[in-house]
């Protein structure tokens, strides 16, 4: 016993220089997890197998998102905080409108200065915007126009307002700082959040085709709210639409082109708009068709002063009827 009590006292200094307590080894950090730790205060971009549903939700059902009163009543600094004097925190702050990051609209009217009346506002509008490449693809060349994505699934724009903090956090100069996105139904609120004649922009890509004929009604482009969106268009803005199904590409191009309206613009005037070409590859959907060698239909429609204005309606409502009763 003697000997083993001496052994162990001899051995006992040379482990603590050998092996220090596990306090030291803290208070010196290990030079690996001070690296990791650098690495997990930058916001990872997220993964698509997390946000994954269902394609098709029924855009004539009851919306339970909040949506504001009027466009007087949009804080638009929550979405483009560099524009309206935030700073770089709130930049990377997340208000999409969905349950995980909800968005409060208040019952009096916001300063004129934040609501868009008055000074910046939101120019372009995807509508239906996916997992949001589009909107990433053109704040690589137009840094400067409001663009903003509206979806109403849940868990995509969840997707997308993750990868635009993400986006933003890793870029110092701000280039992704004039894009933002919100959960809602188009289709019942797109007037609560747009005056009249403030869009410049409006995208329609690879939307739900609805093949049943009684689910027309359902498209996102129906004769029934196309008079919402020239209400929104400025003169001179422009409707793109663009899909890779046949029958709904002759739907949409009939539907505007019937319109008094809008005028259709030619394959010379689309190659020259960059706003245009962006489309084919630029969204998720279309660089599957791609992959897959499918076909991609285009169209660009611009808006122009009404003439004639009597005849022209009452013949396009009377064609609405007539294909209403057949």
């Amino acid at each position: 016993k003697l000997k083993v009590k001496a052994i162990a006292a001899s051995l006992r200094p040379l482990s603590t220089k050998i092996c220090p307590p596990p306090m030291e080894m803290e208070k010196k950090g290990n030079p690996e997890e001070q690296e990791a730790t650098k690495k997990a205060k930058v916001i990872a971009m997220p993964k698509k197998k997390n946000y994954r549903m269902r394609a098709h939700i029924n855009p004539l059902s009851d919306m339970k998102h909040p949506y504001p009163f009027t466009p007087d009543y949009v804080n638009w600094k929550l979405h483009y905080p560099l524009f309206y004097g935030g700073n770089a925190t709130d930049n990377i702050e997340i208000y999409d409108n969905t349950y995980k990051h909800p968005t409060t609209y208040k019952d009096q009217p916001e300063d004129p200065s934040m609501n868009g009346s008055i000074g910046k506002h939101v120019d372009i509008v995807d509508i239906g915007c996916g997992y949001g490449g589009l909107m990433v693809e053109m704040a690589k060349f137009d840094q400067t126009s409001l663009i903003l994505g509206m979806e109403i699934r849940g868990k995509l724009v969840n997707y997308v307002s993750e990868r635009i903090r993400a986006l933003r956090d890793s870029d110092p100069d701000g280039k992704y700082s004039n894009i933002s996105v919100l959960c809602t139904n188009v289709m019942k609120t797109i007037t609560n959040y747009f005056r009249k004649g403030q869009l410049s922009k409006m995208y329609f890509c690879f939307p739900d085709p609805h093949f049943k004929k009684a689910n027309y009604r359902r498209r996102i482009l129906n004769p029934l709210i196309l008079s919402e969106y020239a209400y929104m268009l400025k003169m001179g803005g422009k409707i793109y639409t663009i899909t890779d199904v046949k029958d709904l590409f002759d739907w949409n191009t009939r539907l505007l082109s019937d319109s008094p309206q809008f005028k259709r613009l030619s394959e010379e005037e689309i190659n020259a708009d960059p706003y245009a070409q962006v489309m084919y590859n630029a969204t998720e959907e279309g660089q599957k068709v791609a992959r897959l060698k499918g076909q991609k239909f285009l169209a660009v429609y611009e808006k122009v002063p009404l003439t004639n204005c009597p005849i022209q309606l009452l013949q396009l409502n009377k064609q609405l009827l007539v294909k209403k009763k057949k």
